[in-house]
């Protein structure tokens, strides 16, 4: 009896167990990679582009084929997942049981919402009037190899193939598989079939052809010529007996200071309203000019005189300076030109790039309008870049160091801090001061980089007089490259927790930049360092809208300069310098006097009830060695 009922138990266990496994087997897509294959899950009915054919039992269609063949080149194969009757992709993607869908017929938000990575736009087409693509969407299971091999296999079909893979479906249709509507079989159908097939399609494909090669030719951000439009006109217009007539111009507009400061979208908008601007100033079917390099203009024009064309380049650069006034934009821009005649034997393009570039960037140090090309510019401008090469192993190297320019408290006469200064210890052309390398840290933006290395080199010297019992203030000068940088704050107060430095000892000082005072990213800046604990002193005193964006942002100290503080020695200007004091005492800002070399200065400031001064009356700058030394002197004399 026992032996009957474990038999019977038996086999309906293992009736259950083989029903399950086939439940398994005919409900959930096996998508396992087997070696090098993918498997792709597919639209049951998008004819022409990718359609199940139920007599064949594959999928057919453009994409399939083009899958396929990219597959083959990149060496690896590919598998469709038997379909349903409804589009499963988005489910099969999310699920990871398919490596691979094509996006027709997808949003952006389905395909993000699936985690789907798209790749590049393979077919482009238009529908209802509007331009669409098509791409590849890779699940997470697609390993980024293999997505690599798929994207270059994709590059190296032509795009004529794809546009007559798109018309041979076109063509063909898919009567068997129910695709094709039964007008078809009616002979008006067949003859208003014939004529698309032989009229419209092959005149929409050359559309299309015609419009990517356009794009081909196109700037993505201006929408006129991009540099291989220019290179073409170039071989066209300029031939061997007009070369002589040419030259290049090489036009910089501190566009790439405005990204830094105000993000790449604004300096998108600048760089096409030049554009806008120079395209009625240029002659048709003779000159030409394009975006270089992200953030310049280079031009090739006609010329008669040298002093027609000096003329002509600059209204161009007042043409373009007005329309950024007319728009109201928040900064200045900062026009140079360089200018590069050619001779009769300069057939290479980018070497009259080459050659303008040079005499634009001695433009640049030389703060002028223009300059011409010449073997004294190239020879003064090589020099310079030789410099800007020694300057980045400089900062690699730690060559750039602190010296310190120390402050007096004028009620007890001590050392109370020091502005802390920069000095480039050059091995080949010794000690240099900042009149002579800071141009070249300009021009390749180096400054942001060395101001910190001296911030980071005074941290360490304040904690190096504080394990002495010496409490100083040290004040750092930064630029427009720090405080455009939304980590700037972050960043100062991380170095001083690193050296366990309290924030009152340090005092950032800003210059008063009118474009800068209109950067949220600047204002939310100043407001992060006074939250961390920073002094804030702004550079000089201008009243005007500036000053009070400055107030507004919570900054608490002013720095006179020299240039104010000579004035003393006359009525008006000691009027001048009391005004701005009590004035600064009333807004409650402490106030740092610079540039303090006579006694009667020292007294007339020390009867304002000012504290904080500096200058060659006290000291010169020095280095941290000597900087200590005048400490002890100090406090031994005391």
């Amino acid at each position: 009896m026992r032996s009957r009922i474990t038999g019977k138990i038996s086999r309906q266990f293992k009736i259950c167990l083989a029903a399950l496994v086939l439940a398994v087997f005919f409900f959930t897509p096996s998508v396992c990679r087997a070696g090098n294959e993918i498997y792709v899950a597919g639209m049951p009915d998008s004819w022409p582009f990718e359609f199940y054919d139920e007599k064949e039992g594959t999928y057919q269609g453009v994409l399939p084929e083009l899958l396929e063949e990219a597959g083959e080149a990149a060496g690896i194969g590919v598998k469709y997942i038997k379909p349903s009757e409804k589009d499963r992709r988005l489910d099969l993607a999310g699920n990871i049981q398919a490596d691979v869908v094509w996006t027709l017929g997808l949003r952006e938000d389905e395909i993000k919402d699936a985690g789907l990575k798209k790749g590049r736009d393979l077919i482009i087409y238009e529908e209802d009037g509007k331009e669409k693509s098509i791409s590849l969407a890779y699940t997470k299971s697609m390993e980024t190899a293999d997505i690599e091999k798929l994207e270059k296999a994709f590059q190296n079909i032509d795009t004529a193939k794809i546009q007559g893979a798109y018309a041979a479906y076109a063509a063909k249709g898919d009567s068997s598989a129910g695709k094709v509507n039964w007008y078809l079989w009616i002979i008006l159908g067949l003859v208003i079939f014939s004529a698309c097939i032989l009229v419209i399609f092959p005149a929409f494909f050359l559309k299309k052809r015609h419009q990517m090669e356009l794009m081909a030719y196109r700037d993505d951000v201006t929408g006129r010529d991009n540099l291989t439009s220019w290179k073409q006109k170039f071989s066209k217009y300029i031939v061997e007996e007009n070369r002589n007539r040419y030259a290049v111009l090489f036009l910089y507009a501190g566009i790439d200071v405005v990204s830094h400061i105000y993000g790449y979208k604004e300096a998108e908008n600048a760089l096409r309203l030049i554009s806008d601007t120079c395209e009625p100033l240029i002659k048709q079917e003779k000159e030409a000019f394009t975006r270089f390099n992200e953030f310049y203009y280079v031009f090739f024009v006609e010329y008669t005189g040298i002093e027609k064309l000096k003329e002509r380049i600059r209204n161009m650069q007042e043409s373009v300076a007005d329309e950024f006034k007319k728009k109201e934009k928040k900064y200045f821009l900062e026009l140079h030109t360089g200018i590069y005649r050619m001779t009769s034997v300069d057939e290479d393009p980018l070497k009259t790039i080459q050659f303008s570039e040079v005499a634009m960037e001695y433009a640049r140090m030389h703060v002028q309008d223009y300059a011409l090309y010449d073997e004294y510019v190239e020879r003064e401008t090589i020099s310079g870049y030789a410099m800007e090469h020694e300057a980045i192993h400089g900062l690699m190297h730690q060559e750039f160091i602190m010296y310190l320019q120390p402050m007096v408290s004028l009620n007890s006469g001590k050392i109370c801090g020091a502005e802390a200064l920069v000095r480039w210890q050059n091995p080949n052309r010794g000690l240099l001061r900042p009149n002579e390398f800071l141009n070249v840290m300009k021009r390749k933006q180096l400054t942001g980089k060395m101001n910190i290395e001296i911030y980071r080199q005074g941290c360490q010297f304040l904690k190096q007089e504080a394990e002495k019992g010496n409490c100083l203030r040290l004040l750092f000068n930064f630029t427009v490259e720090n405080i455009g940088d939304e980590q700037f704050a972050n960043h100062l107060d991380a170095i001083a927790e690193q050296y366990k430095i309290s924030r009152k000892q340090i005092i950032v000082q800003l210059n008063q930049m009118v474009e800068m005072s209109q950067s949220d990213i600047y204002v939310k800046t100043i407001k992060q360092l006074r939250k961390f604990g920073f002094d804030v002193y702004l550079a000089g005193l201008e009243l005007d809208r500036v000053f009070f964006n400055y107030l507004y942002c919570g900054i608490n100290g002013i720095k006179l300069r020299q240039e104010m503080i000579s004035e003393i020695h006359k009525p008006e200007g000691k009027v001048v310098v009391r005004s701005v004091v009590e004035l600064c005492r009333k807004l409650n800002l402490e106030v740092l006097c610079v540039g303090v070399e006579s006694e009667e200065q020292e007294k007339f400031l020390k009867d304002l009830g000012c504290t904080m001064v500096s200058g060659f009356r006290y000291y010169y700058p020095v280095s941290r060695e000597v900087f200590s030394e005048l400490e002890e002197d100090k406090q031994a004399g005391s």
